[in-house]
């Protein structure tokens, strides 16, 4: 448990940049109560508490992970980052942000947490000095530093008028016109939410109602058509040894028999083909026929909230599963039949279609390497459809607008970007069965739009 507080609920053990992960949730939270027009007063406490949190938890049971692993900064500990965090955001709560418009807000909410990590990433003197004190004061005081310097510049960039500038420059029309800003925010909800089993349809829903977003609008339309491309292309380059040798072992089929069926038993390629075929036909077939109800959810943010609940009870059920012994030649047609119908019903938003088909081919029996690589071979048509179909209903009003190219394209590269990061980090929380940290996050994010609703 010691462990756990200090890696903030396992922020810490994520594979890339745990600091990075560690600072994340208080950027979150001071862009979102400001967003939801929460007082200063209120944020200023909200902060000075995970400040004081996340100061006491380090130092109290760093000290335990520091005897546990023999280093003496581990990196599983990011309360330090999480209180430093709001160290920064501390500095600017002085000024009075209620005039801010929501580009300005999260111009500095990404401001301050850039500035942050780059303080505490680079130390200049003398933080590197205060790495030395005793234990977890050692692994505190550096990042309470860094947050000071980087509140003190952030507040030089708000004096001068800086982050206006920059608001200004990303933000074309608020509420109407898609900018950059809100490009690069959205493609990287798209990219790392595709992916992660946290549904990436319910982050979109909810953003989309954070910046007043009309989603039936050409350029929206677009926008999401484009993102949706970035991931698949994200796909191709994490997988691209895996497809390269599909492709090949696929086009020397014919060495495997004469019949179509012993083809089919013998030949991998053919055999994985043939059940990603049929799973695929199986979320089209369920998917046309739930359309409507699909299409009716998106409107409720407490089904969404709900959606989120049963998604984290999939992952949680899926990690407590033992090691899964079977292969993909093992696979049969009716666990694909299966997976297929998970995938269908990861189109109601908040259940997420990478937990759903990961989580059932995992509890299928299917070993968890070739779960992540099933789930993702058949993301590809799964994607690329939807992204066709909604092509052909939308043309003639996707068309007919005026489109932000330069914003669409950003936030296609940022969602293909941002989509290659959070696959290799899926594939490696899937096959050590930390499947449970994304659960708390869907915990965490439908008791948010659960209570957010009762104000």
């Amino acid at each position: 448990m010691k462990r756990l507080l200090a890696s903030c609920f396992g922020l810490g053990r994520l594979p890339v940049a745990p600091g990075t992960w560690g600072s994340l949730p208080t950027a979150i939270i001071f862009g979102l109560m400001w967003q939801f027009h929460a007082s200063g007063i209120l944020i200023s406490i909200v902060m000075a508490a995970l400040a004081l949190a996340g100061s006491i938890v380090c130092v109290r049971f760093a000290p335990v992970v520091i005897r546990a692993t023999g280093k003496r900064d581990p990196g599983e500990v990011v309360a330090d980052e999480l209180a430093g965090q709001a160290v920064t955001f501390l500095f600017i709560l002085f000024l009075t942000l209620e005039t801010f418009s929501t580009g300005q807000i999260w111009v500095t909410t990404v401001a301050g947490f850039l500035l942050f990590r780059l303080f505490d990433i680079a130390k200049p003197w003398p933080i590197r000095r205060l790495e030395k004190l005793p234990e977890g004061w050692g692994v505190l005081a550096d990042d309470l530093l860094a947050g000071v310097y980087a509140g003190i510049v952030l507040l030089l960039c708000y004096k001068t008028g800086l982050i206006k500038q920059i608001s200004g420059l990303l933000v074309h029309s608020e509420g109407s016109s898609l900018g950059v800003l809100h490009a690069v925010i959205l493609g990287v909800v798209q990219g790392v939410t595709e992916f992660l089993p946290v549904s990436s349809s319910g982050h979109l829903i909810l953003f989309e109602n954070l910046f007043n977003f009309d989603p039936e609008t050409p350029e929206m339309l677009l926008f999401d058509l484009t993102v949706h491309v970035g991931t698949v292309a994200a796909i191709f380059v994490v997988f691209r040894k895996s497809i390269a040798a599909f492709v090949r072992n696929l086009l020397v089929c014919g060495k495997y028999g004469k019949s179509p069926v012993e083809i089919y038993r013998k030949s991998p390629s053919v055999h994985v083909l043939v059940l990603a075929i049929l799973a695929t036909a199986v979320t089209a077939v369920f998917g046309l026929l739930g359309e409507k109800h699909f299409v009716a959810a998106r409107g409720s943010l407490l089904i969404v909230a709900l959606m989120w609940i049963v998604t984290g009870t999939l992952l949680l059920i899926t990690d407590l599963r033992g090691k899964s012994r079977l292969g993909l030649r093992q696979f049969g047609i009716w666990a694909a039949i299966v997976v297929g119908l998970a995938q269908a019903a990861a189109i109601m938003p908040g259940i997420s279609r990478s937990g759903a088909t990961i989580c059932a081919a995992i509890l299928l029996g299917l070993r968890r390497r070739w779960a992540v690589e099933f789930s993702f071979l058949i993301a590809i048509p799964a994607i690329l459809g939807a992204a066709v179909v909604q092509l052909i209903r939308n043309f003639a009003q996707i068309s007919s607008g005026s489109l932000p190219i330069g914003s669409v394209v950003i936030g296609s590269v940022t969602a293909a970007l941002t989509g290659i990061l959070a696959l290799k980090l899926l594939i490696k929380t899937s096959r050590t069965a930390n499947l449970k940290y994304f659960a708390f996050y869907c915990y965490i994010l439908a008791c948010f739009v659960l209570v957010y609703p009762l104000r």
